[in-house]
């Protein structure tokens, strides 16, 4: 069991989003064209449930349309449990979503850190992480700080 099941969505939103990426190192960007909600997990068991138990709440999803969209992801979400964090999982996810949210980014904190693909790439430039370590502990660091900090100054 997951720390955060069984609790109210709005208790434990920021729990995944504050967590350090060097420690929980799979990412999972969502959002619906307004905003994005970058959020971090265990292993690929957690980051499953959590978009399966608590990711549509966030996007106002509730009482029997939670329930619908619970029942058609299930498939895509076992996907991922088996297969690991892919694209064609990533575009079934958000064929079902669509009309509400999507996951935008998946993938690893290495990854996102070295700015390795084009949505990393973005996110670090929009919000203006530039670390000034190249590679290694240092650039993982200054990047974990920067993205927590965006986390708090969003939600003052």
């Amino acid at each position: 069991m997951h720390i955060w099941e069984g609790q109210n969505f709005a208790d434990v939103d920021l729990l995944v989003q504050r967590r350090d990426p060097r420690r929980f190192t799979l990412g999972c960007a969502t959002g619906n064209g307004e905003t994005t909600v970058l959020q971090w997990f265990r292993n690929m068991p957690e980051i499953a449930q959590w978009l399966r138990r608590m990711e549509p709440q966030r996007w106002g999803l509730k009482g029997p349309a939670l329930i619908h969209i619970k029942a058609e992801l299930e498939p895509v979400l076992t996907g991922v449990d088996v297969h690991g964090l892919n694209e064609a999982s990533r575009e079934a996810h958000n064929r079902i979503t669509d009309a509400h949210y999507q996951v935008e980014w998946w993938g690893d904190f290495q990854t996102l850190a070295g700015a390795a693909d084009e949505w990393s790439r973005q996110l670090l430039e929009r919000h203006e992480i530039r670390p000034s370590g190249h590679d290694g502990a240092e650039r993982l660091e200054q990047v974990a700080k920067a993205l927590r900090q965006r986390v708090d100054d969003t939600t003052r």
